[in-house]
């Protein structure tokens, strides 16, 4: 003990010039906005930078678990496809709508009230905001930040998330919200008691918005209660497909018409 205390007051000089020069640079960043500007963005592309290496060494040890899901998926895509061969429909019926482009998550947060995803596409790669975000098992969230290389992801699992939903039997639609309690559940709101509810009946994307396209996957109905605010409305429990713990690769939608849909929208407002 005494010979770590003698080379502390042997090297004490550049001790207190190490002390004064952090003291000096604290200073400086806090007084002067470019430096402290400069600093901040040199610590976010460290971090990020950080969570993109942590990512990829994660990736490496679970290969066997993302082969089997692609392997999985592959299998419901080629079942779909067969069955559109048995399908004659007119060519207007089939307009392509929507684009789906490939992102992985180097970053996802579910021990909030407020949960966001970060995603390893950006700007250059043409995303923007409010881009719908899914997986192969169904919803995740939105886009709602966007920088050059990444982008921030609104999820399903976030107190602000309000996402447009239907029965998929009976075409019923309502506002998709988490109330912060479980992971895995979602409430469906502002479905009326005269729906014939069942548990068990899948929910979808409703098709009301130019985020989502209609029909996209998100859960089943678990628990039909009543509104205790709403008394004509039921309060229905969704238990979410997505394992939202576990999510890797995601597809980024990008709307084709959605700049004309939200002209046309500000025009009949008018």
């Amino acid at each position: 003990m005494q010979r770590i205390i003698d080379s502390i007051l042997a090297k004490k000089d550049v001790l207190v010039f190490l002390i004064l020069l952090l003291f000096s640079l604290y200073l400086i960043i806090n007084s002067n906005y470019y430096h402290k500007s400069k600093v901040l963005n040199l610590s976010n592309n460290f971090t990020t930078h950080i969570l993109n290496e942590y990512s990829s060494i994660n990736a490496y040890f679970k290969l066997k678990e993302y082969n089997k899901a692609l392997i999985k998926e592959n299998v419901s895509l080629k079942n779909e496809l067969q069955n559109f061969k048995f399908i004659d429909l007119d060519s207007a019926f089939l307009k392509k709508e929507f684009i789906y482009s490939d992102a992985k998550i180097i970053s996802n947060n579910i021990s909030l009230l407020k949960n966001f995803l970060i995603i390893n596409k950006g700007s250059k790669d043409g995303v923007v905001n409010e881009m719908g975000v899914v997986s192969s098992d169904g919803l995740v969230g939105i886009v709602n930040e966007v920088s050059e290389n990444y982008s921030s992801v609104m999820s399903l699992l976030n107190l602000n998330s309000r996402i447009n939903a239907k029965v998929k039997r009976t075409s019923h639609f309502g506002s998709l919200e988490w109330e912060g309690l479980d992971i895995n559940i979602l409430i469906l709101k502002d479905i009326p008691k005269t729906a014939k509810i069942n548990i068990g009946d899948s929910i979808v994307t409703g098709g009301m918005s130019a985020i989502f396209p209609e029909n996209i996957k998100i859960g089943l109905i678990s628990k039909v209660g009543f509104n205790i605010k709403l008394d004509n409305y039921f309060r229905i429990e969704v238990k979410l497909h997505n394992d939202m713990t576990s999510i890797r690769n995601v597809y980024l939608l990008s709307s084709l018409y959605k700049n004309e849909i939200e002209q046309l929208k500000i025009k009949v407002n008018e």
